[in-house]
């Protein structure tokens, strides 16, 4: 049950191809879909999503999630970017400008600032952006993407260079309205715990019967699939906080037994009914995984489902709209 973290991605700008629906997929409308543009961002960075919104930075940089609590030592000196931080958490906002050169912030806004009411909004790869306070001269830039739900602020030397890549993240392409993709003819089939899921060619399947209460994995998950009817418990220590980014990967996790890891899933998301399935996504960010509670006729218990989102978010869309009641 552990998670491969890989260190690089090579990034280009990525455009999304839709598909023809298949008769049996029908969706639940959440938002509608649109195309992942990611112009100029650098090679070697690796995008960071929280929700439906992601930033890139240099594999260098430190990542600190809600929750996390980290003083300056620990942080990477060319940078650091906050995910959702707090007064309480964002210990690095009061270190010495030499400790990291450039800070970001992801902040979660779901009202229209008043500082933004009288702009006018830009394009930025493909989101509608409004401008909030700018220094060019002290390198300080402020961006708010009210589709995306995010302000994002950054400061220090590489601050313009990484505010420029906000862009839609893979999570809200995989969860997005608009016609399903079909399954590729070589992608290959598997039933479990009352569903069936399709994936690429070439992924292995494995299958395993431990959990641990870390729970699934959020930020980064192994390329393949795992089918695990969580019977047994696995003592093992939780992962300690990933301190740099983790290049995202696609793959899939079915968790079945009464058991199951659920500590991480939170309902309230909005419920999609694909292939006689209702899919509740959770209503946590999830960042590079999306998690899914899974009602199968027949079951009384939920299937929870992972799918990782990376790229521009199409393999795990197509994942997503091949389940189905087995």
């Amino acid at each position: 049950m552990t998670a491969v973290r890989p260190r690089v991605l090579s990034i280009a700008a990525l455009a999304l191809t839709l598909a023809v629906c298949t008769a049996s997929q029908t969706v639940t409308p959440t938002k509608p879909l649109s195309v992942v543009e990611l112009s100029g961002v650098a090679t070697a960075w690796i995008p960071v999503a929280y929700g439906d919104a992601q930033v890139s930075v240099p594999t260098s940089f430190s990542v600190v999630y809600p929750g996390e609590t980290r003083f300056c030592a620990p942080l990477s000196p060319p940078g650091a970017l906050f995910v959702a931080p707090t007064p309480a958490t964002e210990t690095g906002s009061g270190c010495p400008t030499q400790a990291h050169s450039t800070l970001v912030r992801v902040v979660p806004v779901r009202h229209v600032p008043s500082k933004y009411a009288s702009e006018t909004p830009i394009i930025l790869n493909g989101v509608t952006v409004y401008l909030g306070p700018t220094d060019q001269l002290l390198s300080s830039y402020t961006y708010y993407a009210p589709s995306l739900g995010v302000e994002v602020t950054a400061d220090g030397p590489l601050a313009h260079q990484v505010i420029e890549t906000l862009s839609r993240s893979p999570r809200a392409i995989a969860l997005a309205t608009g016609i399903a993709p079909s399954v590729p003819s070589s992608w290959h089939s598997v039933s479990f715990a009352g569903l069936r899921l399709s994936f690429p060619a070439g992924w292995p399947v494995e299958r395993t019967e431990t959990w641990d209460l870390c729970g699934p994995v959020q930020i980064a998950i192994v390329q393949g699939v795992t089918l695990d009817t969580d019977k047994e418990f696995l003592a093992l220590p939780c992962p300690a906080p990933v301190a740099f980014p983790v290049t995202p990967s696609n793959g899939v996790r079915v968790d079945s037994g009464a058991q199951s890891p659920t500590g991480s899933y939170s309902p309230g998301g909005v419920c999609l009914h694909i292939g006689g399935l209702i899919a509740c996504p959770s209503s946590t960010p999830d960042y590079s995984v999306l998690l899914l509670s899974v009602t199968v006729p027949g079951r009384e218990q939920p299937v929870l489902v992972s799918i990782g989102l990376a790229g521009n978010g199409m393999v795990a869309r197509t994942i997503l709209h091949s389940l189905h009641d087995a």
